[in-house]
């Protein structure tokens, strides 16, 4: 017992503990048996906030792979939040953060659970409308997140059996229907389509971007991409 710690913040502390843990000493005022019941109807809690955000990465591990992970998030993790958004969140970042082994023995299992926390965000995040400028400028009407993976986890099934490589960009968003969609783009997209998110932009500029990152695409070969470009963003509805 600390100096200036007082006996019920010990008994706090030590009742906590063996929540995290059961292996840890129990204060003899407990009843393990009930203990044992309070600590179930947690864990079963907090597991199932994560189980339904990832359940494609859920379903690809082993059941004991994953109890495993469950078990090491609740006795380790600090939560700072009791929000099921924050707790599924805090589960893919203690992962990341600790580098747990599980990331190198399954090298898609961090781009799977980050796409399938984002979807979660993306179904309850308030997405303000954007005001639109008078000036002539490529703008959108809503904002978008484009990511790029390694593999291409937002294809990904819970019968999945193909998990090889294919380095892929995609645009993702919350249309007016409030539906998340998902968009595979060019590296060339990609990248025009990140500016345009960050600020409206003229199309002299956005030539000027194109021409910079590709310095061998001719002026037609511009106004084909632009063209491309302009019909895409305009059937999705996003300018």
């Amino acid at each position: 017992m600390k100096m200036n710690e007082h006996p019920l913040q010990q008994t706090q502390q030590a009742f906590c503990a063996w929540i995290r843990d059961p292996r840890s000493d129990l204060p003899a005022e407990f009843v393990t048996e009930r203990m044992q019941v309070y600590r179930t109807l947690l864990f079963n809690n907090v597991s199932s906030f994560i189980n339904l955000v990832y359940p494609i990465a859920r379903t690809l591990l082993s059941e004991t792979k994953w109890q495993s992970l469950l078990q090491d998030f609740f006795q380790n993790a600090q939560n700072q939040s009791p929000f099921y958004n924050d707790i599924s969140l805090q589960f893919r970042e203690y992962l990341d953060e600790q580098q747990h082994p599980v990331l190198q023995e399954y090298p898609w299992l961090a781009e799977l659970l980050q796409f399938e926390w984002l979807e979660l965000y993306l179904d309850t995040v308030d997405i303000p409308k954007r005001q639109f400028t008078k000036a002539p400028l490529w703008q959108f009407k809503t904002q978008v997140w484009v990511l790029v993976y390694q593999y291409p986890v937002y294809r990904w099934t819970l019968n999945q059996t193909d998990f090889e490589q294919d380095p892929s960009a995609i645009m993702v968003w919350r249309n007016q229907d409030d539906q998340v969609c998902v968009e595979p783009l060019s590296p060339l997209f990609a990248y025009l389509i990140e500016k345009l998110n960050q600020a409206p932009l003229a199309e002299g500029e956005l030539r000027k971007l194109m021409s910079s990152t590709l310095v061998d695409l001719t002026a037609q070969e511009i106004d084909l991409q632009i063209n491309a470009l302009s019909n895409l963003l305009s059937r999705l509805e996003l300018i």
